[in-house]
């Protein structure tokens, strides 16, 4: 009897000691699975997938009193993994392959979207998602389609996500994270009909962007598109609404290039930002980089400049030289008013130097009845050609302005009849203002440029322009 209790005592610590290592090794799994869930939901965060990151949240009910470690994420364990199995098996490590079951993801349109799916009505609980699109798996015999949702905005300019581009690290990820956030939207309702009286930019921005992306048979050997073009000029010509209209018109990834954005305090942080920016432009191509007040960027060269901004200058130089290569569909379009302080190397790298001047008698006229017409006033052609006559040495912002001054004193007449208590604020109607407003107006709204201003960008023109 002793024996036999003795025996069933040890079997039952063996049994309760299996039974331990069984528990164990399960709560080990357990956790495994846990911190991936989290690691997952880190590094949705991460690539800024945060309605995905949140419906993983929601959906394992991951608990917000844990945070995933400061020296670990998924890149890490990738990168150490294909690490470890090259020194074992000396050969790289497959992480994907092709399935054999093919998959394509279809959009369907809007008005699609409301008819095939009448039973998804909007709720607080279930609202509907701002996009439908369907998986159809190519099965041969039939594609068997299955729809799914998401809450991302879809635009114009459909971005990938940058983890689909290898080779580059976290950092220059982050850089590029920075740098995406610049991108231009083409949604500003700003056309080319809206580039009153600059018929002879916009024909040549079309050469440049346009036509290469409509028929890039056309531009091969020497008829191959600019790749940059420098609009300079007096201040309110237009130089900046001609880069708004090539954001909207033209379909290409527009970055727009600020001194705010990319001169950092770091040493070295603008220059590797500058790559990064070019780096970017290269993989969403075809794209535009716009480089508004090039001068503050990329001044002549001085014994009392900074080296910060040598080095910069310098990373521009070499980026604008490997950006005009044939193969790089990036177009880099950039603007100044003070063309004579730039560097005859930045002016090298711009085959095109075009001069935005001020508006001739003609190009004023077209803008009066633009600015007048567009808001429902009425001019004969007798008085525009007044206007137009008495405009000289305004540019297109200068007769905006006087536009608005005329208008405003049609609001200033029925505003001092209020403050008379001859009529109540309530009843209170503008008129249309008359070619009088406006002459009124030009005795109160000067120019900024004058014909001793325009003579220097023309002797300028005439020295280094190429248009």
């Amino acid at each position: 009897m002793d024996g036999c209790s003795e025996y069933i005592s040890a079997a039952g610590a063996q049994s309760a000691l299996q039974r331990n290592v069984r528990d164990r090794v399960k709560k080990e799994a357990s956790d495994r699975r846990r911190s991936i869930l989290y690691l997952i939901a880190a590094y949705l965060r991460e690539q800024n997938f945060t309605a995905s990151s949140e419906c993983l949240e929601a959906e394992v009910q991951l608990s917000s009193d844990f945070e995933v470690c400061d020296n670990i994420d998924l890149d890490t364990i990738l990168q150490e993994y294909q690490s470890y199995y090259y020194s074992k098996f000396n050969k790289h490590a497959k992480i994907l392959r092709k399935c054999n079951v093919q998959t394509r993801v279809v959009h369907v349109p809007k008005e699609t979207k409301k008819k095939s799916s009448p039973a998804a009505k909007p709720t607080q609980e279930n609202p509907v998602p701002q996009f439908q699109f369907e998986v159809r798996k190519l099965l041969g015999k039939g594609d068997e389609v299955v729809k799914a949702y998401s809450d991302v905005t879809l635009t114009d300019n459909q971005l990938r996500p940058l983890i689909d581009f290898d080779g580059y690290s976290s950092e220059w990820r982050e850089i590029a994270e920075i740098i995406l956030k610049e991108v231009v939207p083409g949604t500003m309702g700003v056309a080319w009909k809206d580039c009153v009286g600059l018929g002879a930019c916009i024909e040549l921005l079309k050469e440049a962007v346009v036509y290469p992306l409509k028929r890039p048979e056309l531009f091969t050997g020497l008829v191959t598109p600019w790749k940059g073009v420098l609009l300079y000029g007096p201040p309110g010509t237009g130089k900046t609404l001609l880069s708004k209209a090539v954001a909207c018109e033209s379909k290409t990834m527009f970055f727009n290039v600020t001194s705010s954005g990319f001169v950092h305090k770091y040493r070295g942080d603008s220059e590797k930002m500058l790559k990064v920016l070019f780096d970017v432009a290269r993989l969403y191509a075809p794209s535009t980089i716009f480089v508004d007040e090039l001068d503050a960027l990329a001044s002549c060269s001085s014994d009392f400049q900074h080296d910060a901004s040598r080095r910069f200058k310098a990373e521009l130089l070499i980026q604008l030289d490997g950006i005009l290569r044939d193969e790089d569909k990036v177009f880099v379009l950039a603007t100044t008013n003070r063309p004579w302080d730039l560097d005859s190397a930045v002016l090298r790298r711009f085959e095109k130097r075009i001069l935005v001047d001020l508006p001739g008698k003609e190009s004023r006229w077209k803008i009066f009845r633009y600015y007048f017409g567009g808001s429902g006033y009425k001019f004969n052609e007798l008085e525009l050609d007044a206007m137009s006559k008495r405009s000289a040495d305004f540019s297109g912002s200068d007769i905006k302005n006087l536009c608005r001054e005329a208008c405003m004193g049609k609001l200033r007449q029925g505003l001092r009849r209020v403050e008379n208590n001859e009529i109540k604020i309530e009843n209170l109607e503008v008129n249309s203002p008359c070619l009088d407003d406006v002459l009124a107006a030009l005795m109160k709204i000067r120019p900024v440029a004058n014909a001793r201003v325009q003579e220097k960008y023309l002797k300028w023109r005439d020295e280094f322009g190429c248009y």
